[in-house]
């Protein structure tokens, strides 16, 4: 997964690179943190944090969200126990994955795991 030039795809948060490989390796090294949102989140959708973590260490990025008022952050497509786990991340100060909220994708939202359903379709939202 990459760019033209086989680069990962990231993103900058604090004038820093968040790429595939950055939250590789923080979550082999279990450093991240789950906003209290996404520890609800968790929750109510069965997840378990090692689920994210195998989640993130087997995720590609789905979406960049350079934007987001709470500071940059993507959205990683990954895969624990057979099922596909959607988790948006960002960057913490402390150089740390911050982890803000995580779900199983699924209709309505969802058509499968990596394309939404369209706003106005039958099963969209």
């Amino acid at each position: 997964m990459g760019d033209s030039k086989g680069q990962p795809y990231g993103i900058g948060i604090g004038g820093k690179s968040v790429s595939v490989v950055w939250i590789q390796e923080r979550a082999n090294k279990n450093e991240f943190l789950l906003t209290g949102h996404a520890h609800k989140e968790r929750q109510e959708e069965f997840i378990k944090t090692k689920e994210i973590r195998a989640a993130l260490i087997s995720g590609e990025i789905l979406e960049n969200y350079p934007d987001d008022p709470r500071g940059p952050s993507c959205l990683i497509l990954g895969f624990s126990e057979g099922r596909a786990i959607h988790v948006v991340c960002g960057r913490t100060k402390g150089d740390w994955l911050l982890i803000i909220t995580v779900y199983i994708p699924r209709p309505p939202k969802w058509i499968n795991e990596r394309n939404r359903a369209k706003r106005g379709d039958k099963d969209g939202s």
